[in-house]
């Protein structure tokens, strides 16, 4: 994915995104409302991979601020919200369906320990680390 940062409501796509282990900020305007009609298996608030806002002053505090990239609870959200909602998803979750249940069953690659799994990185790591020339804005290297 193209993106150093996720923000969503309560769409499914952070669950893919938190494999990514990139900033997740959950904006939540309306979730009383959204729960009462649509219901929730769970509360989103309660175990959100990130910082939740609740008005557009707090999302754009929380974007602006350099928390959300390099505090290490921001981290530590990910990962518990990895450990609970997503043991699986290692990259070879599909294929361990379809051997599993369309082909024969052998050969279904083991799960990938969670410490061992590496996402790619962002690029606000690439430029957090690149020269800077006097303007503050990072030097283009090509990569």
């Amino acid at each position: 994915m193209a993106a150093d940062a996720l923000v969503t409501d309560y769409a499914p796509v952070l669950f893919d995104y938190a494999n990514l282990d990139r900033p997740i900020v959950v904006h939540a305007v309306d979730w009383e409302a959204y729960r009462a009609v649509h219901g929730a298996y769970f509360d989103l608030l309660a175990v959100a991979p990130g910082p939740v806002t609740r008005s557009e002053e707090e999302l754009l505090a929380v974007l602006a601020g350099p928390g959300l990239w390099t505090d290490p609870r921001m981290a530590a959200l990910r990962a518990e919200f990895r450990r609970r909602f997503c043991p699986y998803d290692d990259g070879f979750a599909a294929e361990r369906v379809v051997r599993r249940f369309f082909l024969d069953g052998t050969g279904v690659p083991p799960v990938v320990p969670p410490e061992a799994r590496r996402p790619a990185p962002g690029a606000v790591l690439v430029r957090a680390t690149a020269p800077r020339p006097r303007s503050g804005h990072p030097i283009h290297t090509g990569g």
